[in-house]
Parts: C-alpha cells; structure tokens; sequence
C-alpha cells in the first residue's frame, strides 16, 4: 500500500533528513534555512556534526531551539561522513530518508516532488536531478554523463531497465524507503572517503522499484578556490585518489558471485575506470600523485582483468596500455599533446596520429588507436547559422569514422518535456556532415525554454553521449554565439544547460555564461 503525504500517528514525519556537518558554518544556515522551508512539511531534521571546530555545532544549536523538527546531534570524535550517515539513518523516524551534505541547498519543492512520487509508487529510492551551484550560479558545465540519467520522468523495476542510471552515484538527489536500507543492510563504508558510489550501486541493485524525475530537487555547492574545498573537488590529491580507488575495489568484491550481476559488475567496472582516468592529467606536474594513480590503476587493472575497454576511446585506451608497459615517461610525454588529435588514414580507417601509432620499440596495436566512433579531441561542430527558418549545424568528422558508427544530434528540455530531434542533411563535404532544426516548429514540439543540444552515437555495441560545450565548438561555431534565431529562439552557450542550447528570450531567465 503506497504511503499517506499525512504523518503517522503521533506526528511521526514521514520523511527524515539527514544532514552531514562538519566545519561548515559559514553554508549552513542556508542549507538549514531551504530544509526548514520545504513546501513538503512532513519532516524532521537531523543534524549530525562530526566534531567541527568551528561555530558549526553552535549554529546547529540554534537551530535545534527554535524549531521542534530539527534535531542536532554531537560526535565528540571525528570519523567521517559515512559513520555520521549510517548514524542518521539508524535514527531516523520517517518511511523515508533523505542525507544532505550541509554546505548544499535542497530546492523549494525538491521533497515534495520527490515524496509525491514515492506516495504514488512505493518506491525503494526516488531521485531528481541535480545541478552545481558556484558563485551564485547554478551551471551543469562540469557534469558528465549524469543529466542523460535525469531527463526523463522514468519507473523501473530493476536497474536493468536502464544501466545509465548507475552513472548517478550521489546519495544526496535521492530519498531512500528506510526498511529498504535496513532490509538489505544498505549503507556506507565506515571510514571510506568515497562512500557514495558502492552504498547507491548496492541500493539499484537490490531496489525493486527505483523513480527517477526530471524536476531539479538539489544543488551541489562547489566551493571558491582557496576556501576549505570538499573532499569531492581535492581531485589531486594522493591519499584521496588511494580512498577512490579502494571505493572501486569494494564495488568490484561486493558484486563476487552474487547471482545475476555480473553484467552489471562489469558495467560499474568500466565507468569507474573512466572516472579513474579522468584525472590522469594531474600526474605530469606531481610526483606524489603520479605514484598513486599508477599503483591505484594497477590495482583495478589486476581486478578487472579481460574487461572491454572500447568504450572509453582511443586515449584512455593508449593512456592504459602504456600504464601496463610501465612507458610512464612516454604517457606524460602524451599528456602534453594538443587535445585536438591528429588524424591518419590507414587501410581506410581512421587512426589517432601520434608517436606510439606503428611504433616498433613501443608495442601498441593499431586496432587500440583506430577511430570507431567521435572521441572528444578529434571531432568539432565547424558552423552554426540560421537559414530560412532552420538552425544548421555542421559536424566536422572523418568519413572513415563516420562509416563505423550511427550518430544523431537533439535539443533535449531540462525539464524532461520530448526532446526534438535535429534532421540529418548529410555529407556537404569531404568529413562533413549537416543537420537542421526547423526552430520555427520548437513552440509545437516542446514547453521547455531551455534545451541542451546533445550528440549521441552507437557503434557496434558501444554507445553514448555527449552535451556539446565549449571544447567540442571550432573557431568559427564559437564566434556565432550567440545566435538569434526567430520566434523568440536564440543559441548560446548555457552553463545551466551543460553547454549549448536553445533558449526561448520570452521564457525567463537568461542561462548564459
């Protein structure tokens, strides 16, 4: 039977929010303040300070004097986020629990949207889409392949239904049905730094009924440079990298012979490679770090074993073979490249130009560096322009590339309204290839005002996605922007959309950087 939005006998709320604090005075009365003011009232607070040494445990105080549904807690020892989550959830009163980083906002109808929806479900975990807040300003720029999970109002009854959803591995967008969590012992690492990802893929795993909407319930704080950064921006440092990557370890030994998750093991497996990866840049200018990510993608690596990396592309490919080699010198000569890769021809296909491709004191196979598919760095849009009542929009992408995969462009809505396809017009020239989109047609086809032009590909049984920002944008693409186009349409580069879209001026709101 789906739950009441009343609170049970007694006035036991429905929904407990649990708040992770520690040293965070300076945020917290913003974060307290859009918890308290929730439009959904059925609520209680509880604020766990992990032993703060600033005002926090005094703020929280008096928080917990003026209003009967706010609760703080002390720890007279500092153990981290996970012990102080686990703690919050085991004394948690509601159906339903929420856990909060305590520099962070909830949205005005976050809980309300997201509890509505596990009223009408039953669901084990509802989720909504999140944004980043720097500044003041709320920019999806640095996601990666998380809003492809949020763009659409989504039931599922098992995580097989749609695997994107794992790239969604932030507890704090999320409010978890308790017994579910008590039931199946879900909960994080006690000491684990990087605790969110193997509790969440645990939690779709297991979950019987996971919701996802589209409606932007949380905004994640990214704190100014020189301030006292989260442990989720101190990307570079070596004993952090050491605690993600044994987080990666852990996921891999939680899914050992459970029965039926072995495709879904190895799914996890590739998207924390890639993660891994992403900050391989780091190593070239830090001795420390280079030690640690070479010893932390060593330890995956001899997990992983024959795992595909196909999908990562041709870099991360060549970045891993070097790294089994042990040609540390020649990966950050690598490193130093231009992003833009030259491109070769052989045998008609397309290959990454560079020093290691058909090097015989270097054994790397060919096959590792051709090009089946657009990897960033070697494909661009060229043109942007607006023509007799259509945005055209030229991609610039070697024929032999093109051959070897499937590609389609769309405007797809913040909101989850239908995304609206780009009409494919192709080939103009040689390794370039036109779509349009007759904007004279957007107000029929979506209620949204905002867009996000995104580019997704297939090739064989690899796929996905890109949000086309600045990086993926030529000289002249970038000098078009922006673009008005008509009947109130104007292109430009959005940090709220992640990158180019589409925005209706009468809308409200200009999303521009």
């Amino acid at each position: 039977m789906a739950a009441s939005l009343q609170p049970a006998g007694g006035g036991r709320p429905l929904l407990s929010i649990v708040v992770l604090v520690y040293n965070t005075a300076e945020y917290l009365a913003e974060c307290f303040d859009s918890l308290l003011g929730q439009r959904y009232e059925q609520i209680e607070v509880i604020a766990i300070d992990d032993a703060s040494t600033d005002d926090s445990l005094a703020i929280c105080r008096a928080y917990e004097s003026r209003d009967p549904r706010f609760r703080c807690v002390a720890r007279t020892r500092n153990e981290g986020g996970a012990m102080v989550g686990n703690q919050g959830v085991a004394m948690a009163r509601g159906e339903y629990v929420a856990i909060v980083d305590s520099d962070d906002v909830v949205t005005f109808e976050g809980y309300s949207r997201l509890m509505s929806e596990a009223v009408i479900t039953s669901a084990d975990i509802v989720m909504g889409r999140a944004t980043r807040l720097e500044d003041g300003i709320v920019s999806a720029v640095s996601f990666l392949y998380e809003p492809f999970v949020w763009t659409r109002r989504r039931v599922l009854a098992s995580v097989h239904d749609f695997p994107d959803v794992t790239h969604d591995c932030f507890y704090w967008n999320k409010i978890f049905r308790r017994d579910f969590l008590l039931q199946n012992r879900l909960g994080m690492v006690p000491g684990l730094l990087y605790a969110d990802r193997p509790f969440i893929h645990k939690a779709y795993f297991y979950s019987s009924k996971t919701v996802i909407v589209p409606d932007l319930v949380y905004l994640w704080r990214i704190r100014s440079v020189g301030a006292n950064v989260s442990i989720s921006q101190n990307n570079a440092n070596a004993a952090n990298y050491a605690d993600r990557i044994h987080s990666m370890l852990i996921e891999w030994e939680d899914f050992e012979e459970v029965e039926g998750a072995e495709e879904y093991r190895r799914l996890i497996a590739l998207s924390n490679m890639q993660r891994a990866l992403h900050v391989i840049p780091n190593i070239a200018a830090s001795p420390s770090f280079r030690q640690a990510f070479i010893e932390g993608i060593g330890k995956l690596l001899a997990c992983y074993g024959d795992l595909d990396f196909r999908a990562l592309g041709v870099r991360r490919q060549l970045y891993l073979r070097l790294l089994k080699l042990g040609k540390i010198e020649e990966l950050c000569y690598l490193l130093g490249l231009p992003v833009q890769g030259r491109m070769v021809e052989l045998d008609g296909d397309c290959y990454w130009q560079q020093p290691f491709l058909d090097n015989i004191e270097v054994p790397v196979e060919r096959a590792l560096l051709r090009l089946d598919f657009p990897n960033i760095g070697f494909f661009q849009l060229i043109e942007l322009a607006s023509a007799e009542g259509h945005l055209l929009v030229d991609l610039s992408l070697p024929d032999a590339v093109m051959r070897r995969c499937e590609l389609a462009f769309e405007m797809q809505p913040l909101g989850g309204e239908a995304s609206v396809p780009l009409v494919p017009q192709g080939r103009v020239a040689a390794g370039i290839y036109r779509f349009s989109l007759p904007w004279g047609a957007m107000a029929k086809q979506t209620e949204a005002t905002l867009l996000g032009l995104v580019l997704h590909y297939r090739s064989g049984q690899v796929r996905g996605h890109y949000r086309v920002g600045q990086a993926l944008l030529g000289p002249a693409a970038r000098a078009a922007l922006p673009l008005m186009l008509g009947e109130g349409w104007q292109l430009l580069f959005s940090q709220e959309a992640g990158g180019l879209g589409m925005q209706w001026l009468d809308g409200g709101g200009d999303g521009a950087s």
